[in-house]
């Protein structure tokens, strides 16, 4: 099995299993299928003063990325290093020594036998750039020089104390890939090191948190056992982590739980081992925090610990999946996950608080929700006042919505569908009624309003709207003048249109085919930000017929949003080209009916 293990850069240099070669250090050979050293100046200055700044602080260790490594045997049969990744490191580090004048590891370029020696006998009397890896190397030596210097000029110990810092307190995740010895076949060994190193290098997937991690418990899980028994306890912990990762693969699980896009995912079982640890979001600050709860002086401790890690893996995922099948659950903790830009620290909250009876679990997530929603009044929302808070009431009043529709099929919201349009663009709070807004100026914009009001009007004759008489509320058939349709043919057929006459004509179909347009709730639902830029300035009817075209291209539209156009809040309303006063209370009544539980409700102590 890989061997994982975290090394002080001393121990690359020199440790108790370096061959008895003159002089005693390692050896790493850079393979031929690897390009040359091509660190700049950002990559050395980065590396040192990452090590100098460490230096200034009262941590104890600091580590540096992997380095991956293959066992091979030099011409006179000792134990070398196969470098598949971290060869810029490496040969960096080796410079900084070589100008420290400390001891240090020898590179051996595989077939660039001037390579090797160059970097041996590298010194400002030998800088050469007739070829790539010289004018690399030579320039990097130069850059550690001009820094030391610059370091020194003050301070006598400082190289002094950087090379004990170097050393013994900055480590380096050692990966050494052990798989290979079990392939006889020369020529598919060498395929497999290539394949890595395409993989590390070429591909720039670098190896990840979870990868290591695995490897890590392997390694650790084994003390004790046979051979055999080994074997068989690594397949079935391989056989585990496959299932989880596969399941959290399930789109509908995995952005119920998430927000980042899974794509971009290359281990869907890290954001597990995130959960556990409780650390920071540095890149390999997962698997150190594993390695450092693992690590003991004892071997059946370190395997103790790997176990307990492992167990503790299988029950957070199995705490996630039952929230995910659970539809109670999945609708209230999906809530709280939606509306959080933190999901990691919110789910860690709700493992925290779910150790108690199922009923009382589910009591815990509808009081969540409460508190989440416990400074809002429905009555004193308004588009003016701010977003935040609309687009809480409308994504739960979604959730609800989807979750009580009566069909035949399981109703569940979906999550998935949701975040993805979070992630692509956002969310924003659409108008229903189109509002008199400031002119539109953009000859294009202006064109194409003029194309889609025609499309949608020009088959309507009348509207029933509602007008005001004597206290009472009455319906009425609006006749639309034909003079409407002209007045727009009028102005598609200018070659320029006349700015000031489309705003009074587009001013004039607002007022006939809306009602009041005020920013509040019952005149606003959510939308996506890129729909929503295309529907912007829309009188109702065009505004309709555009979401319905967008639903019929499979783009997602909330279920309360289509129920809005759909005209589905007033059954005795048939009228399809008007946000009637009857949608509008009717509508506010649906989101206060179905929110009342999580409004109206006095919040419980957890």
């Amino acid at each position: 099995m890989n061997i994982i293990e975290l090394k002080p850069v001393g121990k690359i240099i020199l440790n108790d299993k370096t061959p008895d070669r003159n002089p005693r250090f390692e050896h790493y050979l850079i393979p031929y299928y690897q390009r040359g050293y091509r660190w700049d100046r950002e990559h050395v200055s980065a590396l040192l003063d990452d090590i100098h700044n460490f230096m200034l602080t009262d941590e104890k260790k600091y580590c540096l990325q992997p380095i991956v490594v293959v066992p091979a045997k030099d011409e006179h049969v000792m134990n070398i290093w196969e470098v598949i990744d971290g060869q810029q490191r490496l040969i960096t580090m080796n410079i900084i020594f070589n100008y420290l004048k400390r001891p240090r590891y020898a590179i051996i370029f595989e077939k660039r036998a001037k390579s090797t020696i160059f970097l041996d006998m590298l010194s400002p009397e030998t800088y050469n750039h007739d070829s790539p890896d010289f004018h690399f190397m030579s320039q990097a030596y130069s850059i550690v020089k001009e820094w030391f210097e610059e370091k020194t000029k003050n301070d006598v110990g400082y190289i002094d104390d950087f090379n004990s810092t170097l050393t013994k307190r900055v480590e380096i995740i050692w990966y050494q890939i052990e798989e290979l010895k079990e392939i006889e076949n020369i020529d598919e060994v060498e395929s497999k090191k290539i394949d890595i190193f395409n993989r590390l290098n070429i591909g720039k997937i670098p190896l990840t948190d979870a990868e290591l991690i695995r490897a890590l418990l392997l390694s650790k899980i084994k003390h004790g056992l046979t051979e055999r028994e080994a074997i068989l306890r690594q397949a079935e912990i391989s056989n585990e982590w496959h299932r989880i990762e596969m399941e959290l693969r399930n789109e509908e699980f995995w952005y119920f739980l998430n927000s980042n896009y899974l794509e971009e995912t290359s281990s869907t079982i890290e954001f597990i081992f995130r959960l556990i640890a409780k650390n920071n979001a540095k890149k390999y600050s997962t698997y150190l925090w594993f390695e450092k709860e693992i690590r003991s002086e004892d071997l059946e401790d370190e395997k103790n610990n790997a176990i307990r890690l492992w167990n503790q893996t299988k029950e957070y995922f199995g705490k996630l999946k039952f929230w995910f099948e659970n539809d109670y659950l999945y609708h209230h903790l999906g809530f709280l996950l939606a509306i959080d830009d933190n999901p990691i620290k919110e789910i860690r909250h709700i493992i925290d608080n779910s150790k108690c009876s199922k009923t009382d679990f589910k009591e815990w997530a509808l009081d969540e929700v409460r508190m989440k929603l416990s400074d809002i009044d429905l009555n004193k929302l308004s588009y003016e006042n701010g977003t935040g808070e609309l687009k809480k009431i409308f994504l739960l009043h979604n959730i609800v919505a989807s979750s009580t529709l009566k069909t035949a099929q399981k109703n569940r919201f979906p999550f998935d569908l949701y975040k993805k349009v979070e992630r692509d663009g956002g969310w924003s709070i659409e108008h229903i009624h189109a509002q008199e807004s400031k002119e539109m100026k953009d000859p294009k914009a202006i064109r194409k309003w003029l194309e889609d009001t025609y499309e949608v009007i020009k088959d309507i004759k009348t509207i029933d709207v509602e007008s005001q008489e004597n206290d009472e509320q009455i319906s009425e058939s609006f006749l639309i003048n034909e003079e409407y349709i002209t007045r727009i043919l009028n102005l598609l057929n200018q070659d320029k249109i006349d700015e000031k006459l489309f705003n009074e004509l587009k001013n004039d179909l607002i007022q006939v085919f809306d009602s009041e347009s005020v920013h509040v709730l019952d005149n606003l639902s959510l939308l996506s930000i890129k729909h929503n830029s295309s529907l912007n300035n829309a009188i109702f009817p065009v505004k309709r017929n555009k979401i319905l075209q967008l639903e019929k291209e499979g783009k997602y539209i909330p279920i309360t949003t289509k129920n809005i156009f759909l005209k589905y809040y007033t059954d005795s309303d048939l009228q399809p080209f008007y946000w009637s006063k009857a949608d509008k209370k009717n509508y506010y009544k649906d989101i206060e009916d179905k929110l009342e539980p999580y409004l109206n409700s006095q919040i419980k102590s957890s």
